[in-house]
């Protein structure tokens, strides 16, 4: 709980200079206002990306840019002559290649004095008397809408914040900032500076306390924690939910299918969308067109989950889920109103779980074991997930740096793969693979040469002590002692020489290795997005109590810089337990 919370406000984005630029449409030049010329502007700067052949994309574009311009109906992207401000944005990008060395490291040099300026002033919080990190000090800029996967809004126009739409979150000692902001309020049980409304999503966007807040550290590692708590009532749960299966009730038969699709294909819970959001889908959305019953017992789950990514896996049921999988589909109907779900336009379409969302779910599970949610489930086999990975391995202290390396980002796979964090595969795969081979192959050749090197030094080594022994054997006994000692230098010269060569061979062997780990994680992660589960669902104490067991850092190796900073608390944690353990 907060008692003390005091800020400056946030930046609000400035929109690129207005030039009043002039542009033909449909075949009359028309003087762009600062609005339309910033969405012109952000339309140029996508030239030559896929965005631009995605026909969705353009669609929306061009619908929201007409509707800028008050035309209507909607223009085709072949009745504007954008040329004039691609011409700019490619004089731009000329300018900034054509810079010299000195004057990039001037330009990188200014930039960065007006962050460091910028985050002194709003990049930090008084929290309780201490000063904290933001994690960001800046509201969105308008721009275009990208979105994830086949989202349905990519290409829409997405209007930024202004000071008049932002509502601050301060404590009543703080100091107002200037501004015309739409409302002060104090919410000391939140740890959010800033929020205001996506005027695209109509969702409400935040601002929070930097993940390095010791508010949110704790809040983090509590979030793991819940992790134990499911693991240790697993059985108990499941039993439970097998329990509902069963049940006489067909709204607790939903209930615990809804669990059980959560537990066993960890999905999401899915509520039900807002008006203008895309129709993605999770347990308690799924609709019979998702789910394909095939005679063998199988069943086929296809649809949009989570930002428009397509989620298809199938399983064979037992028996009993099968039966009950099957009546669900038989009985679906569209959801009544309800405060348990939203509006949505698909509620009127035969749903599996009508009338059931999260609230309904959670309420089930906390029934079973008190504070368990939906959530914990794809926390807790993610990290799971991890776990049986790492020790699958085989990985020991002693192998070689890049086969630990290696054991944590198949570990990271396979939790991506568990929560179906799908991505879209770059564009330079081949190009990417090239340059593997022929690193590849400089490593082999590399080695191939230091390993004859070895051969013929060793073959040195081998002369030398048949000399030695012939020569030690043929001197009479006065010179004998001095010849021993003669060859005794030369045989530690030799050896020398052939110790050398075999670490420069082991050297290369581990390049070798290095370079195929790189090459094998690349090949493996190219449709996988490992952030999103590193971030959010593996419990990095996993991680790095394996590192420690072999001798791996994988906090301070694998993790990127911000995730370090956001688990911060595992080391902390582990300091804190071994003190106590030493008192």
């Amino acid at each position: 709980m907060l008692t003390q919370l005091i800020h400056n406000g946030i930046i609000i984005p400035e929109p690129p200079p207005y030039r009043g630029l002039v542009i033909r449409i449909r075949g009359r030049d028309v003087q762009l206002t600062p609005q339309q010329e910033e969405m012109a502007w952000a339309w140029a700067q996508k030239q030559g990306t896929e965005y631009v052949r995605d026909p969705v994309f353009v669609r929306n574009f061009m619908t929201d840019f007409s509707a800028a311009l008050g035309i209507d109906p909607p223009l085709s992207v072949d009745e504007v002559e954008f040329g004039p401000v691609i011409r700019i944005v490619e004089l731009e990008r000329e300018r900034k290649a054509g810079m010299s060395k000195e004057e990039r490291k001037a330009a990188a040099a200014v930039r960065k004095a007006i962050r460091e300026e910028l985050k002194e002033k709003y990049g930090y919080a008084i929290v309780n008397g201490n000063r904290v990190e933001l994690g960001s000090y800046m509201a969105e800029p308008s721009g275009i809408f990208m979105g994830r996967g086949q989202h349905p809004l990519r290409g829409r126009w997405k209007e930024g914040a202004r000071e008049q739409d932002i509502t601050l979150n301060l404590s009543p000692d703080a100091p107002r900032p200037a501004g015309n902001w739409k409302e002060i309020v104090w919410q000391p049980e939140s740890l959010w500076i800033a929020r205001w409304e996506d005027k695209l999503a109509g969702k409400l966007k935040y601002i929070w306390l930097s993940d390095t807040a010791p508010l949110k550290q704790r809040r983090e590692a509590e979030k793991f924690d819940k992790i134990a708590l499911l693991h240790a009532h697993l059985d108990e749960i499941r039993a439970r939910i097998q329990q509902g299966l069963q049940d006489g009730d067909l709204r607790r038969r939903r209930l615990a299918m809804a669990c059980y699709l959560i537990d066993t294909l960890c999905m999401r819970v899915g509520d039900e969308k807002d008006a203008d959001e895309a129709d993605t889908v999770g347990a308690t959305t799924l609709r019979p067109e998702h789910v394909t019953l095939h005679p063998d017992g199988r069943a086929e789950f296809n649809f949009l989950g989570k930002d428009s990514v397509e989620w298809h896996k199938e399983l064979l049921l037992p028996p009993l889920v099968y039966r009950v999988l099957q009546e669900l589909i038989e009985n679906a109907r569209p959801s009544a109103s309800s405060s348990e779900v939203e509006w949505h336009p698909t509620r009127d379409l035969p749903q599996l779980f009508p009338d059931i969302g999260s609230r309904a779910v959670n309420d089930f599970l906390s029934r079973i074991q008190k504070g368990l949610s939906a959530k914990v489930f794809r926390t807790h086999h993610a990290t799971m997930a991890v776990r049986e990975s790492l020790e699958a391995s085989g990985v020991i202290a002693e192998d070689p740096e890049y086969k630990k390396w290696k054991a944590v980002v198949d570990a990271n796979l396979a939790a991506a793969i568990l929560c179906n964090h799908t991505k879209k595969a770059t564009g330079n795969w081949e190009e990417r693979q090239a340059r593997f081979q022929e690193r590849l192959e400089k490593a082999q050749a590399r080695r191939d040469q230091y390993l004859a090197q070895l051969q013929e030094y060793e073959a040195q080594l081998r002369n030398l002590l048949a000399e030695a022994e012939e020569k030690i054997a043929a001197a009479d006994e006065k010179k004998r002692a001095q010849v021993v000692a003669r060859y005794q230098k030369r045989e530690q010269t030799a050896r020398q020489r052939v110790e050398g060569a075999q670490r420069q061979v082991q050297r290369a062997e581990e390049e070798i290795g290095k370079i195929e780990a790189q090459r094998d994680a690349a090949t493996g992660n190219r449709t996988w997005n490992l952030g999103t589960s590193l971030k959010s669902y593996i419990d990095p104490r996993v991680y790095h109590e394996w590192g420690q067991e072999v001798g791996y850092d994988v906090l301070g190796k694998y993790y990127p810089t911000n995730l370090r900073r956001k688990f911060a608390w595992v080391r902390e944690d582990q300091e804190e337990e071994e003190e106590e353990e030493e008192e």
